[in-house]
């Protein structure tokens, strides 16, 4: 009787984990807190932080700062919530070899404009106050240096999420090297 009860608590368990819960990513890129309610839960994100909330899948209010709410039907596993309304810049980064490069960069070129400059790529503006997370590397992630690949893949695509700050720091860096 006692192994049929651990079973059966421990499949329950297993059962209410996972596929109803939803996972919020706050973001704060600017350099000050900022507060956020999720339905009665007020939550601070310190500044160029993240602050995760997990919560159960269907309709949640969100209160920003100027006493706004939005209700939402969260479905997907993750979403970014961008409180500030902030535009972020989403990135493909290759990692592969130079015979299919060429055909990534013509299949993937769009442009958009981030912080005053056109920009033309594999590139995508985020600002959205709630967005589900379709990028592999978010905010203040590092992308790696290399990728272990199938040995059929002749290439691999990791999407990076760039916030205005980190966006700039990466284009400095870069002017420094030269």
């Amino acid at each position: 009787m006692k192994y049929l009860f651990t079973l059966l608590s421990l499949s329950f368990l297993l059962s209410s984990c996972g596929t109803n819960s939803v996972d919020l990513a706050i973001d704060n890129p600017t350099t000050e807190p900022v507060i956020i309610k999720v339905d009665t839960l007020e939550v601070e994100i310190p500044a160029e932080q993240v602050v995760w909330v997990e919560m159960g899948k269907g309709m949640h209010s969100l209160t920003l700062k100027n006493d706004s709410i939005v209700d939402f039907n969260f479905q997907s596993d993750v979403y970014m919530v961008n409180p500030t309304l902030t535009e972020y810049l989403m990135t493909g980064e290759y990692y592969g070899d130079n015979n299919s490069y060429e055909i990534y960069q013509l299949t993937n070129k769009r442009t958009v404009e981030f912080l005053g400059i056109e920009l033309e790529g594999d590139y995508a503006i985020v600002n959205g106050l709630i967005n589900p997370v379709t990028w592999d590397y978010g905010p203040r992630e590092s992308l790696p240096e290399t990728v272990q690949m199938e040995s059929t893949a002749g290439y691999e695509v990791l999407q990076k999420l760039f916030s205005p700050i980190e966006f700039i720091n990466l284009v400095s860096a870069s002017r420094e090297q030269e």
